[in-house]
């Protein structure tokens, strides 16, 4: 057995690591109701970036990637599917011997087929990634053979597309150069056979863009900060031309955040309630370097019932703990859906370790 198998095989002895939903305990226990789970992960000791979709037939699905770390050969796209109260065994979906898969998005079209599209990159070098899709008829059971959906190198997606009320899907995107990020949106007219490409204007070092519907019919978007100060917000009424993002007050870490829209027209937004700006920071060296990197954690839930003008509502979801202060890669990249009977989906980054899910009352 070489050392990765070996880790691997640890890993599948965590007795935690069970997919079992059950009544939430430890940092995510003071929320009256909350269940959680510690999904499966045989696939490698690196489990990052999950993303959620409620099916239209109500099956709940989570991909992420997961492989020996982020960038490597062998980091690939795993889906795992919600059954009864049990997550079961992630699938390998997406798995190029020679290229790191990342960022798995899911999306249900309105033929009721699932998408799922991710990055695929040299190793180690994003501004080589161009994006993968395949298309699935059974709610993700089989998938079609994957196609290069965006060939321009250095395109990556994080968060999955809105529909607007003509059908034009809207998918955020952007652009890793090496001089710099920017964002960008892919606007297809015809499920997906076509896109055109349009800027974000003045989005450099903002990314990772998320998009939900407010109640007055304009689109909402918010940004991760790369310069670790705030989250950004932007608004359009068409999904193609964008206002410049603006400085929110709601602080970003340099990591991933969500924005779903609940039934209800209210916002629901996810994140890391940390940032450089408050000092929230730990020592890290990189490429020899000693510097600063904001924390990956707590992890928070806000609410907004006026379209995103101010989010009075926030609860923590995930705090600092014992393991974590042993593992600093902290609780991250979460993905936020609407569940049943007025409750939340949550799943995320568990120290990279594997994906947590929580299960939470959306008031």
């Amino acid at each position: 057995m070489n050392e990765a198998q070996s880790k691997d095989a640890v890993r599948e002895r965590d007795p935690r690591f069970d997919g079992v939903v059950r009544p939430a305990g430890g940092p995510s226990g003071g929320l009256t109701g909350a269940r959680e789970a510690l999904l499966p992960a045989p696939h490698g000791p690196d489990n990052h970036a999950a993303n959620l979709l409620r099916t239209g037939g109500g099956e709940l699905l989570c991909a992420w990637f997961s492989g020996p770390q982020e960038g490597d050969p062998g980091t690939n796209v795993v889906l795992s599917r919600l059954t009864g109260d049990r997550w079961e065994r992630p699938l390998l979906v997406a798995a190029d011997p020679l290229r790191s898969e990342q960022n798995p998005v899911l999306f249900e079209d309105g033929g009721g087929r699932v998408w799922l599209l991710h990055t695929s990159s040299e190793p180690h070098d994003q501004t080589t990634a161009h994006v993968v899709a395949r298309e699935s008829a059974d709610a993700g059971r089989t998938w079609s053979e994957p196609r290069v959906l965006f060939s321009r190198p250095g395109v990556f997606v994080r968060h999955p597309p809105v529909v607007l009320d003509d059908g034009t899907w809207v998918l955020p995107a952007y652009h890793c150069t090496t001089g710099g990020d920017h964002s960008v949106v892919e606007v297809s007219a015809d499920d997906g056979r076509t896109w055109s490409e349009h800027e974000v204007p003045a989005s450099a070092d903002l990314v990772q863009m998320t998009i939900a519907r407010r109640p007055d019919g304009r689109l909402l978007a918010m940004f991760r900060d790369r310069r670790a100060g705030r989250i950004h917000a932007a608004t359009s009424s068409d999904g193609r031309t964008w206002s410049a993002p603006e400085r929110t007050g709601l602080p970003n870490n340099d990591s991933s955040v969500q924005l779903t829209r609940l039934g209800d027209g209210r916002l629901a937004l996810v994140y890391n309630d940390a940032s450089l700006e408050r000092d929230q920071f730990r020592w890290v060296t990189k490429h020899g370097e000693r510097r600063k990197k904001a924390l990956r954690t707590p992890l928070a839930v806000a609410v907004s019932e006026d379209g995103g003008a101010t989010w009075p509502h926030r609860r923590i979801l995930q705090d600092a703990d014992a393991e974590y202060r042993q593992n600093e890669l902290g609780y991250s990249y979460p993905t936020v859906t609407e569940g049943r009977e007025g409750r939340l989906d949550v799943a995320f980054s568990y120290l990279r370790k594997t994906i947590k899910h929580l299960e939470i009352d959306a008031s």
